[in-house]
């Protein structure tokens, strides 16, 4: 029951592109990050990923190689929250001072090139009329979960 792919870890993702995989982030039960190498011979930096959640992507226009699979399906998930609030489970791709401010319990997977590297973490901090977290002013690429949300999954 699980999935094990390859992913080069890029800045420039679009929102429908990151939700091919980022539920088996949220969930991975492990996250390897490497130099290079496949999934292709000019493929940068990134992460192995093995996961019991549903990961959908394809590698569209990415470095994306699928390196193993069970052949037994795995948790299919499709539910996110739109509002930041504080505890809400989060993968964003965003500086990494952004999710210094917004983010707890986070950990860095650097991109390849530039400065928006893919965060994994809680969010610290609840959007309000009066404040506005970076990562949500900037549109970063994301998806959270409600720790209610997480819950009811049972995983």
């Amino acid at each position: 029951m699980a999935k094990v792919y390859q992913l080069e870890v890029l800045g420039s993702y679009t929102q429908a592109l990151f939700d091919e995989w980022s539920h088996s982030l949220l969930f991975a039960d492990s996250i390897t990050p490497v130099a290079a190498g496949i999934p292709s011979a000019d493929a940068g930096k990134s992460i192995i990923v093995t996961s019991s959640v549903e990961s959908s992507g394809t590698g569209t226009g990415v470095n994306y190689a699928l390196l193993a699979d069970d052949s037994q399906s795995e948790t299919a998930i499709d539910i996110a929250t739109g509002k930041f609030v504080d505890g809400n489970l989060i993968a964003v791709l965003c500086t990494t001072a952004e999710a210094q401010e917004d983010m707890r319990n986070f950990v860095t997977y650097l991109a390849t090139s530039g400065d928006i590297h893919l965060h994994i973490g809680l969010c610290n901090t609840t959007q309000s009329q009066d404040y506005t977290p970076g990562i949500v002013a900037n549109n970063r690429v994301i998806k959270m979960m409600t720790p209610s949300q997480v819950q009811s999954l049972g995983l």
